[in-house]
């Protein structure tokens, strides 16, 4: 799920910018592209040791005001966030020629939406989110993925209840950039940076 149907009604009312070209781009690279992930994104943290830590991850939904991600809390970028909620997220399609770049701070899901979104994942996802401590080093690939087989086949026929440590993170946008792709390198580039309430609106050189 990407869109909520909270999200339907609001985009039929028209969302203010910088949020209805957000919502355009995404909803037209999921629709147009070819990607297997097509909602998927770049999040950056600051990590626990100072430098810029950076991986791909899936984004599970955009309820306005917010971009909503999932994760283990015992997660390295869990972490980072806890420690620093100042994050980026940078979407790329690179069939349709555009990027989007986000600044924004983010908080924790409520238990109701982690819920809703572990329940939307298949069987094994949910199986790997049960047994995993994500990021932790092991001892033997083969003891842990036995360990997730087991796990599975005990729960096939069974509902797999969310994991205490399995949740997410809401990111609430500060500044967006959109870039449409030249070839000839001169780009087009629109700037929204949010100041006291309001998105002030810019165009950038290339």
């Amino acid at each position: 799920m990407i869109v909520s149907r909270e999200m339907t009604k609001i985009l039929q009312e028209k969302l203010p910018e910088p949020y209805h070209t957000l919502s355009r781009w995404i909803d037209h690279a999921i629709l147009n592209s070819n990607y297997a992930f097509p909602a998927a994104c770049v999040l950056s943290t600051i990590g626990l040791n100072g430098f810029p830590n950076a991986r791909n991850v899936s984004l599970k939904e955009f309820r306005y005001p917010y971009l909503i991600i999932t994760s283990s809390l015992n997660s390295v970028k869990a972490k980072e966030i806890n420690q620093n909620s100042h994050v980026a997220l940078t979407f790329w399609w690179e069939s349709l020629r555009r990027q989007i770049r986000i600044q924004g701070v983010a908080s924790e899901i409520d238990d109701k939406d982690a819920d809703r979104y572990f329940s939307e994942r298949n069987k094994s996802s949910q199986a790997v989110s049960s047994i995993s401590e994500q990021s932790k080093p092991i001892a033997q690939f083969e003891v842990l993925k036995e360990t997730y087989e087991t796990f599975l086949t005990a729960n096939q026929e069974r509902t797999i209840p969310r994991p205490n440590h399995w949740k997410g993170f809401k990111i609430e946008p500060i500044q967006m950039e959109f870039l449409e792709f030249e070839d000839s390198r001169f780009h087009r580039r629109v700037l929204y940076l949010q100041e006291k309430g309001n998105w002030i609106k810019s165009e950038i050189q290339p």
